[in-house]
């Protein structure tokens, strides 16, 4: 039985895991699918039905994401190329399908290892557990670890 889809509200869906493969039923394992309401409904109002069985969900709404600039930074990867020294205001980058720009960090470099990265300036659009976040023109690797 469908039911509508009401923003604000977890629904619960259960999909047929069969696949068709000509004659034959290929069974593929779904372990949980839980959904919200698509966002293009407006909070308030009541979308037609749903194209799949849904029920009532008793779990938590899926929380959307907190974009900000980087408050705080943990290094993952810390063999650098580069000398030793202080590398000051040193732009990043992001990996692929995550967001954000504009951050600048400064470390120290002995002996090819990086130690005290610190934020020069927390840029934007960045989220928490942004991990693999490189430093541009060194192997330095860093997970952003909270957003404000």
């Amino acid at each position: 039985m469908a039911s509508n889809l009401v923003p604000g509200t977890s629904k619960v869906a259960t999909l047929d895991p069969g696949v068709d493969a000509g004659s034959q039923r290929v069974e593929k394992e779904v372990v949980s699918v839980t959904l919200n309401p698509a966002p293009n409904v407006e909070y308030g109002r009541t979308q037609a039905k749903s194209a799949y069985v849904t029920t009532n969900g008793s779990g938590p709404l899926v929380p959307a994401p907190t974009f900000g600039e980087a408050a705080s930074v943990t290094l993952t990867t810390t063999a650098s190329t580069k000398g030793d020294g202080n590398q000051t205001a040193i732009a990043t980058a992001v990996g692929f399908g995550e967001s954000g720009s504009g951050l600048t960090v400064t470390y120290t470099v002995a002996s090819n290892v990086a130690s005290a990265l610190t934020i020069v300036d927390g840029g934007s659009g960045y989220t928490a557990n942004t991990t693999g976040v490189s430093v541009v023109g060194d192997t330095v690797k860093f997970t952003i670890a909270t957003v404000s």
